[in-house]
């Protein structure tokens, strides 16, 4: 595999973190934003933000607890912007790679991954030097 660029120069490391998640997709059944709404409405203690838009939009909605904040589509600055600040990334899409669990591991926000296809070549899990995430099944 030969994986696309990603320019992770455009993302700074950011140490400070605040008390949400992040997860942000285009919202097609395989990216599974689904799963990761129902799972945090379940769980309302903790706080996630979704960022972006899609087919899915209205199912992902009607699936969110008060915890879950749905931002819609949103400019890169603000993507950014929210990588840089959160708890951790988490990501259960099923692809080959996925562009956004970089840039998150590039603000130094480790990523909660589907341990499966291209999250396994990019997430170094916790037991390994230099963890970046980990992955769940």
């Amino acid at each position: 595999m030969i994986p696309p660029p990603v320019d992770v120069h455009e993302f700074e490391l950011c140490t400070h973190k605040e008390d949400f998640y992040l997860t942000a997709s285009r919202m097609l059944p395989y990216k599974r934003i689904d799963l990761i709404v129902e799972t945090f409405s379940a769980t309302p203690h903790r706080k996630l933000i979704v960022i972006g838009d899609g087919p899915e939009m209205a199912a992902i909605r009607a699936k969110a607890g008060p915890n879950v904040i749905i931002l819609g589509y949103q400019p890169i600055g603000v993507l950014r912007d929210y990588l840089q600040r959160a708890r951790a990334f988490i990501f259960a899409a099923e692809e080959d790679f996925g562009i956004v669990a970089l840039e998150a591991q590039a603000c130094g926000t480790p990523v909660i991954a589907f341990g499966k296809d291209g999250a396994l070549e990019t997430v170094v899990p916790v037991g390994e030097a230099h963890p970046t995430g980990l992955y769940f099944g």
